[in-house]
C-alpha cells in the first residue's frame, strides 16, 4: 500500500508540473489581464502587484499594498473566529488542534499525547457536525465522519477559520452548507519579491517525547502567472510519559505511559497561476503516511495496549475559476481521495492468532458553482455537487458498501450600507448499494438557513446579527455497516440552529490601536441524535437522542502600542453552555450530555519587542461528566494550563533566522480531557526556521 501510494504521488507531482510548463504557452502571449494572481489573502505589507490601469486598459502599473487586507469579517452575518499567518507564526503550536483550541466554544477531543488523535466539537454538537476544508474543498472520511486534525500542521497554512454557520462568501461549494460548522484550512500562496524567482523555507524543530520534526518548502516562480510550491514534514517522536494514576485509596502511583509512538512523512505539491482569459487555476497533489501506537485507556492493571495503525491518505484536488461577464462567474473543482487503513490488535485471539483489519476508502467529488450578480448590492448562487465513496475491507462478511450523494444549493446575498442578508436552500439526495447483506435506505432532505446583520451606525463600528440553520448529518459507513454494531435502519440526524449577537470594533489614537468584542448567544436541538446502547447483549446504533444546547460566547481582542518598538496583542475567549439530553425514552431525561463542560475559557498574548516575540496562553475547561449518568463518580475534574513561548528573529546574510523555545502545562497539570486517557505533563520544544 505504501508503495501504491508513493506511485500515486509521483504521478500528482508529473501532472501538476506538465500543467504548470503548459501553462507557460499562454502566458507568453498575455499582453494584459485584470486581476492579481494572488489570493487576497496572502498579499502582504510592501509587496507589489501589477494591477491594470482604469485609465489606458493597455498599460501595467505596479502598486504596493500599505495596509494588510482585515481577515475580521466584522459585517458577516455569522460567528467566525480567525487566526492570521502572523498569529499562526507567533503562536508555534504543532498542529491545527494545538493552534484552535483557544476559540470559543470549541472542545478539542484530545485521546492523549502527541500522536493521539484529536478532533473538533463546536457548541456540543459533536465532531460529526464539523466539516473541514482544505483549500475550499471538504476533507472527508465517509467511514468514521471524523476529521482527524493532529495530521495538519500549521507551517503552510496561511489562515485558519471557524464558520458557526455558513462562510460569508455564499460562492461556496454545495457541500459547505451541508455541516453545522465549517472549519477552513487555507494554505499560503506563492508571493515573490521583486526580482525573486525562488523562495525556500526551513525548519527544525524538537523536544520533549522524543520529538524529530524537519519541514522543508519550495516556492517557485514559472512565469509571471504561473507558480509551484512545494513542501514536505517528517516527524517521529517516542511519545513516552509519565503520568498520575489514583483508582482506590490503596493504588495511587506514577505510571509511565507507552505504545505511544508515531512517525509521520507529508508531501505537498502545488501549482497555481492565470491563463491568458485571466481566469485562475489551482492543482493540489497531498499525500501522509503514518504509522502509530495506540496506547488505549489507562485502567487498572492495563495503562496501555499493544494496538497498532497504519495511515494512507492522498488526494488530488483542483479548480478553475473564471469570470465570464461582470454579472457571470463560474467556478468549477474536483476532487479524488484515497484513504487506506490498517489496525493490528497483536493480542486478539482468533485462528490467526491476530486481529489484523484493513479499509480502504475512494472519493470522487465534483462540484460547480454558478454566480450571478444581479446587482451592485444583490447577487445569487447556484452550486451542484455530487459525491461518490466506497468502502472496501478485509473483513468477513463486509457490506462493502457504496455510496452516491447528489447537492442541490441556491444562496443568496444581499449587502447594502448598513444591512446585510444571506440565506440559502440545500438539497440532498442519497443512495447506497451493498454487496452483502440490506441497503441502507435513501435519504433525501432540504435544509434552509437564513441569517442578517446590522449596522446601526459608523462609529463605534457595531454589527448585531441573527441566524437560523437547518442542517442534518448523514450516519457515516461505520454507523451503518459497523460489524456487528452498525444498523442500516438508521434516519440522518437533525440539527436547528439558532444564533444572535453583535460585533464591536473600535480603532484610537492611543496606545490601545484596535479593540473588538464579540457576543453570541446560542440555541441548538439535535433529533434522531445517533447513538450506540446495547441490546441483546451487544452494542448497536440507533436513533433514539435529543438533546437541546443553548449557550453564551464572548471574545475580547486587541492591539496594544506602547512604543515604536514595543506592541502587543491579545484575546479572551469564553463559553457558558449547558447540554441538556432530551430524549423521553430511557433514564436520562434532563441529565447533562457527556463531555460539555458548563464552562471553558481560553487567554493568549503575544509580546513584540524588536526581534523578539513573548507570547502566554491560559486553557480553562470546566467539570464535565462522562456518562449519561450525571453521578459525581461520573465527573472529571475542571483543569487550568499554561504554555509560554518566546522566539528571536535576525538576518544572516541573505536569509532570515528565526529561533523558538516553548513550554505546555508549565505547572505540569494533571488533566484528563477523555476519560481513562491521561494528558502529558510538564513538556518543552526548540525549533529553528530559515527563510530565504
Amino acid at each position: 500500500m505504501f508503495l501504491r501510494g508513493i506511485i500515486s504521488l509521483l504521478f500528482v507531482v508529473m501532472w501538476t508540473i506538465t500543467i504548470a510548463k503548459n501553462s507557460t504557452l499562454f502566458a507568453e502571449h498575455l499582453t494584459y489581464f485584470r486581476k492579481t494572481t494572488l489570493h487576497q489573502d496572502s498579499i502582504k505589507v510592501g509587496t507589489p502587484y501589477t494591477r491594470m490601469d482604469s485609465s489606458n486598459n493597455n498599460i501595467l502599473k505596479t502598486v504596493k499594498i500599505t495596509k494588510e487586507r482585515d481577515i475580521s469579517p466584522l459585517s458577516s452575518t455569522q460567528s467566525v473566529q480567525q487566526l492570521s499567518s502572523k498569529q499562526l507564526e507567533s503562536s508555534n503550536s504543532l498542529n491545527v488542534a494545538d493552534a484552535i483550541k483557544g476559540f470559543s466554544g470549541v472542545q478539542i477531543r484530545d485521546y492523549g499525547g502527541i500522536g493521539g488523535m484529536k478532533t473538533i466539537d463546536v457548541r456540543g454538537l459533536g465532531s460529526k457536525h464539523t466539516a473541514v476544508f482544505y483549500d475550499g474543498l471538504a476533507i472527508n472520511d465517509a467511514q468514521s465522519g471524523e476529521v482527524d486534525l493532529s495530521k495538519f500542521s500549521i507551517d503552510n497554512l496561511q489562515s485558519i477559520s471557524l464558520y458557526q454557520n455558513n462562510h460569508e462568501d455564499i460562492a461556496q461549494p454545495a457541500r459547505a452548507f451541508a455541516s453545522a460548522s465549517a472549519l477552513y484550512l487555507q494554505s499560503k500562496a506563492a508571493v515573490f519579491k521583486e526580482g525573486k524567482q525562488t523562495n525556500i523555507r526551513a525548519k527544525m524543530s524538537g523536544g520533549s517525547f522524543g520529538l524529530i520534526n524537519p519541514y522543508f518548502a519550495l516556492e517557485q516562480k514559472i512565469t509571471t502567472h504561473t507558480s509551484l510550491i512545494f513542501n514536505t514534514e517528517w516527524l517521529k517522536a517516542n511519545g513516552e510519559y509519565d503520568f498520575h494514576y489514583k483508582n482506590t485509596a490503596l493504588l495511587d502511583t506514577i505510571i509511565r505511559r507507552k505504545n505511544t509512538d508515531i512517525e509521520t512523512f507529508k508531501i505537498e505539491g502545488i501549482a497555481q497561476g492565470m491563463l491568458i482569459d485571466s481566469s485562475q487555476w489551482r492543482v493540489n497533489g497531498y499525500a501522509y503516511f503514518s504509522e502509530r501506537g495506540l496506547p488505549g485507556p489507562a485502567v487498572s492493571n492495563k495503562y496501555y495496549t499493544q494496538d497498532r495503525q497504519w495511515d494512507e491518505n492522498i488526494f488530488v484536488q483542483g479548480f478553475w475559476d473564471k469570470k465570464v461577464k461582470n454579472f457571470y462567474q463560474l467556478k468549477v473543482s474536483g476532487k479524488y481521495t484515497y484513504n487506506w487503513l490498517k489496525y493490528l490488535d497483536p493480542t486478539y485471539s482468533n485462528t490467526a492468532g491476530k486481529l489484523d483489519n484493513r479499509y480502504q476508502q475512494d472519493e470522487v467529488y465534483l462540484s460547480a458553482i454558478n454566480v450571478f450578480q444581479l446587482s451592485q448590492p444583490f447577487k445569487v448562487a447556484l452550486s451542484t455537487d455530487y459525491l461518490y465513496n466506497t468502502l472496501d475491507a478485509s473483513l468477513m462478511q463486509f457490506a462493502y458498501p457504496k455510496r452516491s450523494t447528489g447537492l442541490v444549493n441556491f444562496a443568496a446575498d444581499y449587502q447594502s450600507d448598513n444591512w446585510r442578508i444571506q440565506g440559502n436552500l440545500l438539497s440532498t439526495f442519497l443512495s447506497e448499494k451493498v454487496k452483502i447483506g440490506p441497503n441502507a435506505t435513501s435519504k433525501n432532505a432540504f435544509s434552509p438557513s437564513l441569517s442578517f446583520s446590522w449596522k446601526p451606525f459608523k462609529t463605534p463600528v457595531l454589527h448585531i446579527r441573527s441566524s437560523y440553520k437547518s442542517i442534518f448529518r448523514m450516519p457515516s459507513f461505520n454507523d451503518s455497516y459497523y460489524t456487528f454494531i452498525g444498523s442500516t435502519t438508521l434516519k440522518p440526524e437533525y440539527a436547528q440552529e439558532y444564533n444572535i449577537g453583535f460585533s464591536l470594533h473600535k480603532q484610537a489614537n492611543g496606545w490601545l490601536k484596535d479593540f473588538t468584542l464579540k457576543a453570541d448567544a446560542y440555541h441548538n436541538q439535535i433529533k434522531d441524535k445517533i447513538t450506540a446502547i446495547p441490546k441483546n447483549f451487544r452494542w448497536t446504533m440507533f436513533n433514539i437522542g435529543e438533546v437541546e444546547i443553548s449557550g453564551v460566547d464572548i471574545g475580547i481582542q486587541g492591539n496594544l502600542e506602547f512604543s515604536s518598538v514595543l506592541t502587543a496583542n491579545f484575546s479572551i475567549n469564553s463559553t457558558f453552555q449547558k447540554a441538556v439530553d432530551k430524549t423521553i425514552e430511557g433514564n436520562f431525561y434532563g441529565e447533562n450530555i457527556p463531555y460539555s463542560p458548563r464552562s471553558s475559557s481560553s487567554a493568549s498574548s503575544q509580546f513584540y519587542y524588536r526581534s523578539w516575540i513573548f507570547g502566554t496562553s491560559l486553557l480553562y475547561s470546566g467539570d464535565k461528566y462522562i456518562s449519561r449518568l450525571n453521578i459525581p463518580s461520573n465527573i472529571l475534574d475542571s483543569w487550568l494550563l499554561q504554555d509560554f513561548s518566546i522566539s528571536y528573529k535576525f538576518k544572516l546574510i541573505s536569509s532570515q533566522l528565526k529561533m523558538t523555545a516553548e513550554v505546555n502545562n508549565l505547572y505540569n497539570t494533571d488533566y484528563v480531557i477523555l476519560n481513562n486517557y491521561p494528558m502529558p505533563g510538564r513538556n518543552f520544544r526548540l525549533g529553528l526556521h530559515l527563510t530565504l
